[in-house]
């Protein structure tokens, strides 16, 4: 599955950014995580607990920063394994600043989906993973216009 898009934060470019490279700030930001843990530079070990209809459970996975270029860019390449299935994949954010005081970050992303999870049709995974972009979105809106 492929997902793109984009969002307005009222922020400069460079706040966004640093929030979005912040770990404490990572934590609360991504929907469902339960812990997350810098295990090497650029690396991270965490858990989450998501559910797509019926299907429910926690995920253990990695996700590693690359090709990384401050302060505009980075591709995330994560994969998690759990009970209710395993999620690969891998991401580009793009942060343009539109002015000053303004960023637009723009994501594409490819997902690829097994196990159990993907009995629930591609359709219902699709809606529950823009749904949880765009509270992650909108949570690192609120973090980054809020740390003037």
């Amino acid at each position: 599955m492929k997902f793109s898009g984009s969002h307005t934060i009222n922020a400069p470019r460079e706040r966004v950014w640093t929030t979005l490279n912040d770990i404490e700030a990572l934590r609360t930001l991504i929907p469902g995580v339960e812990s997350l843990e810098q295990t090497a530079p650029d690396t991270y070990h965490g858990v989450a607990k998501i559910g797509v209809a019926s299907i429910k459970g926690e995920y253990t996975g990695t996700i590693r920063m690359a090709d990384i270029d401050p302060p505009s860019s980075y591709r995330l390449v994560g994969e998690g394994r759990g009970r209710p299935g395993h999620v690969k994949g891998e991401g580009t954010i793009t942060l343009v600043a539109a002015s000053p005081e303004t960023t637009t970050l723009h994501y594409d992303a490819d997902m690829q989906v097994g196990g159990p999870i993907a009995s629930v049709g591609q359709r219902l995974i699709e809606g529950a993973s823009k749904l949880l972009i765009n509270q992650g979105l909108k949570a690192l809106a609120q973090k980054a216009e809020r740390a003037a």
